[in-house]
């Protein structure tokens, strides 16, 4: 087991594949085959951290006018608004939202748990805007995706919106490493208000 992990490293594996390996071996040898000792010293390789470009607030408003469509536009403002990740935002529904307690109800999120993000009054009518234009279109279905993909039955893709916005980036002239969670950085209370201006 210790010269297959060399191995992969002498081959160019990045960490993250190697680990990906490391655990699909230790679940074979400790629960397939009842072995746990033939990976007793196998162990995970240190990941880098690195921290992530963030995004300027006019960096973000250029990003969000520059997106193709009204679709992708509301979906890149809602991200950076509540801080929410690409796959929580393309599972949301429209009974998600809650008008009269200004939240957005996020359900089995981030380690399967369900909680509650803050509305800004600014972002609120722009969820309007695209409900009352998707509605019109017929792309949006009663209790259906907040973001509907191409078949309003299915929900927009992690993979659409992700291409959404680097194609955004790209409109925009930001040559930063982009991604969704470069503009869904959630702010502290403080900075809420200031937030609210660009969404």
């Amino acid at each position: 087991m210790r010269n297959y992990q060399l191995y992969l490293v002498d081959h160019g594996t990045s960490p993250a594949s190697l680990n990906a390996s490391i655990c699909g071996l230790k679940f074979f040898f400790g629960v397939t085959l009842d072995r746990p000792e033939a990976m007793a010293k196998m162990k995970p390789v240190h990941l880098p951290r690195k921290l992530p470009d963030i995004l300027s607030p006019d960096e973000v408003k250029r990003l969000i006018a520059a997106a193709g469509n009204l679709k992708h536009q509301t979906a890149l403002a809602l991200a950076y608004a509540t801080g929410l990740r690409v796959n929580e935002v393309v599972h949301l529904k429209v009974s998600d939202i809650d008008s009269q307690r200004m939240t957005l109800r996020v359900e089995q999120g981030k380690g399967q748990k369900d909680r509650y993000a803050l509305l800004s009054p600014v972002l609120l009518e722009r969820l309007r805007v695209w409900w009352r234009v998707a509605r019109a279109q017929g792309k949006m279905l009663d209790g259906g995706w907040l973001f509907p993909g191409m078949d309003p039955i299915q929900h927009l893709s992690t993979r659409q919106l992700n291409r959404a916005i680097h194609a955004a980036a790209d409109e925009a002239g930001i040559d930063k490493r982009i991604s969704m969670h470069s503009c869904a950085m959630p702010l502290p209370p403080t900075c809420w208000s200031r937030r609210s201006i660009f969404v």
